[in-house]
């Protein structure tokens, strides 16, 4: 079965993100997980705060540089610091997967689409040098914005295979395949690209709303191709009954749900 990961990012400034006990691993956002415009000390004291808390291995991280590849002008020494330093720090968390935003992969209206395409598969492959030196994987996060260089689950793959990089693979987000109905099948075509996957609730996470449907669509597709990576809820998280919002009440309800479905569909 595929492993459940909680995204902490919206809680991550708490003093102690108060999650329920049983999630397999944690989503952690990378910069604010690395500090790596911070120096050597401020980075202990965090990664000190981060290993007190006890949370479940480090697997995955949300966020990433936030500087767009594809502009005229790219600082690529600051951003090979950026990169090296803030990898470093997360592997020594063990952090195994990168999250990296399709939305940073704006397309420049008035700069030659040959020239951005070359920029962003050169900064890619970079990351991908990185991660390999500390046994990590980049995972490129389509995010359906016609404004970016490769949109869709399928286009990222197709870059992904242009950067020919074995540790830049796919990830695959619900929400972008429901925003332009794109089928959960195509992750089954090619099976070994996705190694993370994003999902929610209907505002809110998985449990909220009614999306028990789709939830299990995707999860026959995670089952057929025997997926083993992780199913990570990333979303804004709400009370789920009026009142005020808990944090360990509502990652325990929202870690039953899921593993009820998952257990549903595997049951089939």
């Amino acid at each position: 079965m595929f492993k459940l990961c909680l995204a902490v990012a919206n809680n991550f400034e708490l003093n102690q993100p108060e999650l329920a006990p049983g999630w397999d691993v944690v989503e952690i956002p990378a910069a604010k997980g690395s500090v790596p415009m911070s120096p050597e000390e401020d980075w202990l004291a965090n990664k000190a705060k981060l290993l007190a808390y006890h949370l479940p291995p480090f697997h995955a991280t949300l966020d990433w540089c936030k500087w767009n590849p594809c502009t005229k002008v790219f600082d690529w020494e600051f951003f090979e610091f950026w990169t090296r330093r803030a990898l470093r720090r997360l592997a020594e968390l063990d952090v195994k997967i990168i999250g990296l935003y399709g939305g940073f992969y704006k397309k420049i209206a008035d700069y030659s689409a040959t020239r951005q395409m070359d920029q962003a598969i050169r900064y890619t492959s970079m990351i991908g040098d990185v991660a390999r030196q500390y046994g990590m994987t980049a995972v490129l996060e389509p995010m359906a914005d016609p404004q970016t260089l490769w949109p869709t689950y399928r286009d990222g793959i197709d870059f992904a295979r242009r950067v020919g990089h074995p540790n830049v693979r796919l990830m695959a987000d619900l929400a972008y395949f429901l925003e332009i109905n794109q089928p959960f099948e195509d992750i089954a075509l090619e099976p070994e690209w996705c190694m993370h996957c994003h999902i929610a609730g209907e505002g809110g996470q998985p449990g909220y709303g009614d999306r028990a449907d789709t939830h299990k669509a995707l999860f026959r597709v995670l089952r057929d191709i025997n997926y083993e990576w992780a199913v990570s809820a990333a979303c804004a998280w709400k009370s789920t009954d009026g009142g005020l919002f808990d944090y360990t009440k509502e990652t325990a309800k929202s870690l039953a749900y899921l593993k009820n479905l998952r257990d549903e569909v595997y049951a089939e």
